[in-house]
C-alpha cells in the first residue's frame, strides 16, 4: 500500500477531512494539512510549517493566530523497512506563550504540553517496514484562562501584537 492510496482512502473515510470550506472564497482541503515524511536508516527528513495554515478557519481571525483560534496538522511516517523513528521540532520565532498542543496517534492522546518541543519526548517508537503512522497534532489558544485571567489577558495582548505567524520545522530521524 503506498501513501497516495492511504491518503486517499483517508480522504473518503474521513469525513472532517474530505470538507471543503468555501468561507470567503478561501475553499481549502483539509489535505493540505498533512505533512509526509519519509523514514529511512540514518537519515534526516524535515519539513518547515507556518502554524497559520493549519488553523480552524472558522477560528481565524484577521488571518493570523490569537487568542480563540485552534487547529490542527496531520504528521505521516512511511518507510520501506523496519526501523526506530524520532520526530523533533524546531521553533523559528517566538511561540506565544498561551498557545497549547496536543499529540494523538490511534485518536489516543499521547502527551499534552505546552511548547512543540516538549511533545518531542512522547513521539518515537517503532515503524514496520511499509507501515504508516498517523499522528495528529492539535493546537489551540484559549481565549481566557480563568485562574488568572488579568495576567492572561496582559500576555495574550503582547504576543497577538508582537506574533505576525509562529513558524517551526519538523524533523523526522531513522535509527
Amino acid at each position: 500500500q503506498n501513501i497516495d492510496d492511504f491518503l486517499f482512502l483517508k480522504l473518503l473515510s474521513n469525513g472532517n477531512s474530505s470538507k471543503i470550506n468555501n468561507k470567503e472564497n478561501n475553499s481549502q482541503i483539509q489535505s493540505d494539512k498533512i505533512y509526509k515524511f519519509k523514514v529511512s536508516y540514518k537519515n534526516l527528513d524535515f519539513k518547515t510549517i507556518n502554524l497559520s495554515k493549519t488553523v480552524n478557519q472558522e477560528t481565524l481571525l484577521y488571518e493570523k493566530i490569537a487568542p480563540g483560534t485552534s487547529g490542527s496538522f496531520n504528521i505521516l511516517l512511511y518507510s520501506d523497512m523496519a526501523l526506530r523513528y524520532k520526530i523533533k521540532f524546531d521553533s523559528i520565532n517566538r511561540k506565544p506563550q498561551n498557545l497549547r498542543f496536543k499529540a494523538l496517534k490511534d485518536n489516543n492522546v499521547l502527551c499534552e504540553a505546552n511548547t512543540l518541543e516538549e511533545l518531542e519526548k512522547d513521539l518515537s517508537g517503532n515503524i514496520d517496514k511499509n507501515q504508516i503512522i498517523d499522528i495528529t497534532i492539535n493546537w489551540y489558544w484559549d481565549f481566557e484562562n480563568l485562574d488568572n485571567k488579568q495576567a492572561t489577558d496582559m500576555q495574550d495582548t503582547k504576543d497577538s501584537e508582537n506574533i505576525k505567524k509562529y513558524e517551526f520545522s519538523i524533523y523526522t530521524f531513522g535509527e
